[in-house]
């Protein structure tokens, strides 16, 4: 933004945006031209119109008086009052209530990036628009932060400066995730389709930036700016697409001090959420509690000694959506979970459903009633409609065997390589424990120079074809449950061949047939999936969340 503007010069405003949503050059440059021709005549005054590269271009031009007025986000809105005093002049109100496309940030990934919850973006490049973006950062690293990624040290952030350059990005490939405001995020799927994209987390929905002016702008014009911006949606439509959406008009914005209430709406949270923060007292995490105080003091907001606290209204169930109650350790599981749910005073409600209807109806029971949160299986996941019914309606999910993806695969990979394996065959049978592209998934992951994960299919005639093969066969291999583990044993050992055989679960079928398992210490592990899950609904942990341990039973005499 290099044009210079004195504030001497009253003939001149210079008016600062950000393009939000996607245009190819001529459109923006045919949008620029056509709203400084209508603000200048309504205005009886010369506008320049000047698309800011970034927030932080637009708030130096207001803070310097090279900007008169500006469209700005609500974070940046925030920070401009604080810094230098700008002020709000007018704000868009929707003239239909049920806008389809309500001001709030969504994190999404492609569709086919095998990312189906937050934490599985750890150490991935993450697409952000810039630091004073509300959609595009601040909500978003409220988002990841809930669950459990410290944005400044767990992911791998790139700022891209403008809501389509993230969707870009996302859609080549460049990043794994990025976070932008919804309405680029529908423009983004009109483009390439519904199903390519797939939402992880959702914010609630937020209150829009407004309208601000810098200070020491002439109160004449100031006031001349303001009425005309109020009726300036009786005129030309096609001349303010820069400025306002169709279904929007212009309303006084009444000036506020910084409140809880406009903490929360930039953090993302309820009000109540905001006032235990800031009095200490109440459920509600210390990861949370710091994030919020910090928002406090770099905007400068001051308690007032009167404002009382609201307590919202809230369920306490917990919801657990298997794929059938034979999920291995299922017992030591629930104890795990239920344990630590009796601490925070939250019940347990278990939901066992394959895919179908069952589940879509449980999902609508997620959704619709009083759960706080859920616990899922990768397998709950295949369906992205139903999960997206969760992200919508703001309800926390946690995948219950992360941790068997990563610290699992890892141990089983150690188990092998200690035996002088590095081609090892990953089956995915039809009783698999694990979602099969997820374990697939998990095993390219850990794929390197040294180590190969070969994906084989579970039909024992790619067995038949495998051993057919003089080359690059797998000298071992790990199957998702016992099962298939003990029926390829079987196949092998009739065909002549030995080789190592690595079930998951260790079951009892584990134990009498003397196969070697994949174990877990399953309370431990629904201690810390429910742990993780109370992060993201902001109840502070009654423990810390311990790493589960794997180790490999042999099940020898």
């Amino acid at each position: 933004m290099s044009q210079s503007h004195t504030t001497d010069n009253q003939n001149t405003l210079v008016f600062a945006t950000s393009p939000g949503i996607r245009w190819d050059l001529a459109q923006l440059d045919d949008a620029v031209i056509q709203l400084q021709e209508h603000l200048s005549s309504l205005l009886g005054m010369t506008v320049k119109v000047i698309i800011g590269e970034n927030y932080e271009e637009i708030l130096a031009g207001l803070e310097s008086g090279h900007v008169d007025f500006a469209k700005l986000g609500p974070y940046a809105f925030a920070q401009a009052q604080a810094r230098f005093g700008a002020r709000a002049l007018v704000k868009a109100i929707d003239a239909i209530p049920d806008d389809t496309h309500p001001y709030r940030s969504i994190i999404f990934t492609q569709a086919d990036s095998g990312i189906t919850h937050l934490t599985q973006l750890k150490k991935q490049k993450f697409g952000f628009v810039d630091q004073h973006s509300t959609t595009g950062y601040l909500i978003a690293t409220f988002l990841l932060d809930q669950a459990g990624l410290d944005p400044a040290v767990d992911i791998e952030p790139v700022f891209l400066l403008s809501h389509p350059a993230v969707a870009e990005a996302v859609i080549k490939g460049e990043v794994v995730a990025g976070a932008i405001m919804e309405k680029e995020y529908m423009h983004a799927t009109i483009e390439q389709g519904p199903s390519a994209l797939r939402p992880l987390a959702m914010s609630p929905i937020l209150a829009r930036g407004p309208i601000v002016v810098r200070p020491n702008l002439p109160r004449p014009i100031e006031r001349k700016l303001q009425l005309v911006l109020e009726q300036i949606h009786q005129s030309q439509l096609d001349a303010l697409q820069l400025l306002i959406l169709p279904s929007q008009h212009f309303v006084t914005a009444i000036p506020r001090e910084r409140s809880l209430k406009t903490v929360a709406e930039l953090a993302g949270v309820s009000y109540a959420t905001v006032s235990r923060a800031i009095s200490g007292h109440g459920r509600i995490s210390p990861a949370t509690t710091e994030r919020i105080l910090k928002l406090v003091q770099e905007l400068g907001y001051r308690p007032n000694a009167d404002a009382r606290s609201l307590h919202k209204s809230r369920g306490e169930l917990i919801g657990l959506l298997l794929p059938s109650l034979q999920y291995p350790n299922l017992d030591n599981i629930i104890n795990g979970i239920q344990e630590v749910l009796n601490d925070v005073h939250m019940q347990l409600l278990l939901c066992p459903a394959g895919p179908g209807e069952q589940q879509k109806a449980y999902f609508e029971m997620f959704s619709n009633s009083r759960f706080e949160g859920i616990l899922l299986t990768q397998w709950n996941t295949l369906d992205p409609t139903a999960l997206e019914m969760l992200v919508r309606n703001g309800r926390p999910y946690i995948l219950l065997e992360q941790a068997l993806l990563d610290e699992g695969f890892r141990a089983a990979r150690e188990w092998f390589t200690k035996q002088g394996h590095q081609r090892v065959g990953l089956i995915a049978g039809p009783t698999s424990l694990i979602e099969p592209s997820a374990a697939y998934q998990a095993g390219k992951k850990l794929t390197g120079t040294h180590f190969h994960w070969i994906e084989i299919s579970a039909n024992p005639d790619a067995w038949q074809y495998l051993l057919s093969q003089q080359t690059d066969a797998p000298t071992a291999f790990l199957c998702t449950d016992d099962q298939t583990a003990l029926h390829l044993r079987s196949f092998l050992t009739a065909s002549g061949v030995y080789a190592p055989v690595l079930g998951i679960g260790n079951s009892s079928l584990a134990h009498w047939t003397r196969l070697p398992s994949l174990a877990f210490d399953g309370k431990k592990l629904g201690c810390s999936a429910t742990l993780r899950l109370l992060k993201m609904l902001n109840v502070p942990a009654p423990a810390q969340i311990e790493e589960v341990c794997f180790w490999v039973e042999t099940n020898a005499l």
